[in-house]
C-alpha cells in the first residue's frame, strides 16, 4: 500500500495447495478489505494457539482517521506448540534463535523449521514462536539452537501438544505456562484454557 488519501486497492489472500499452486481465499476468509494498507502482522491475540492477523490500514498522515483490522483466526483445532524464547548469552529475545519440532501423525514423522523474528519491516510480528502441527498427534522432540552462542538444547518427549512453554537459554527445561484466553469478538469464553503441565 501508499499513504495517499486516494490510494484504494484490494486486500488479496491466498492458499497454498500443496505447492501446486495457489486459490484467492480473500472473500472465503473474510480479508475483503478496499483502503491503502501500511502493513501486516501476525500472531495469536487470543492465546488460543494458531495466528490472527492485524492489518495497519490508515493513520499515516494527520487526519486519516480510517480503523485499522484485526481479524480472529476461527481455525479448525489443529495440533500447536506455542514457544516463548528468552536468551541469556543470546540476545534477550532470541532473534536468530533456530527452532526444530519433531512431530508424529498417523502418516508418520515430520520436522517443522522456524526462526525467531518479527517477519519484516512494515508490520512486526510476535516474536514468540507459534508453531502449527496439522494433524499431528504428538511431539518426539523440539531442538532449539541459540544465537550467538552457539548452544543447541534438545527436549526429548513427552512434550505435551496444544501448549504454551517458556524456555530460556541453558535452563534444559521446558516451562508450561497456564494462559487466559482473550476474548476478541465475544467468543465462546467456555473454551478451555490451556492446562499448566509440569516438563521436566
Amino acid at each position: 500500500g501508499v499513504p495517499d488519501y486516494d490510494a484504494i486497492m484490494p486486500d488479496t489472500v491466498y492458499l497454498n495447495r500443496g505447492g501446486a499452486g495457489f486459490d484467492d481465499v480473500t472473500f472465503d476468509g473474510g480479508f475483503g478489505h478496499l483502503q491503502k494498507g501500511h502493513g501486516v502482522a501476525f500472531g495469536d491475540l487470543d492465546n488460543d494457539g494458531d495466528q490472527d492477523v492485524f492489518h495497519q490500514l490508515g493513520g499515516a498522515y494527520p487526519f486519516d482517521g480510517f480503523g485499522n483490522a484485526l481479524f480472529e483466526n476461527p481455525g479448525p483445532a489443529r495440533t500447536w506448540v506455542v514457544l516463548r524464547l528468552r536468551g541469556v548469552a543470546a540476545n534477550r529475545s532470541a532473534i536468530g534463535a533456530r527452532i526444530e519440532v519433531r512431530a508424529s501423525s498417523a502418516e508418520g514423522t515430520r520436522s517443522v523449521h522456524t526462526t525467531v523474528g518479527s517477519g519484516g519491516s512494515f508490520g512486526g510480528s510476535s516474536l514468540q514462536a507459534e508453531i502449527g502441527l496439522g494433524d499431528s498427534q504428538s511431539i518426539d522432540s523440539i531442538s532449539i539452537h541459540w544465537p550467538g552462542s552457539g548452544l543447541t538444547e534438545t527436549f526429548p518427549a513427552p512434550i505435551a501438544t496444544n501448549t504454551f512453554y517458556a524456555v530460556t537459554e541453558g535452563e534444559g527445561r521446558l516451562r508450561p505456562l497456564d494462559l487466559p484466553r482473550i476474548l476478541l469478538r465475544g467468543t465462546d469464553d467456555t473454551a478451555a484454557r490451556p492446562q499448566e503441565r509440569d516438563q521436566r
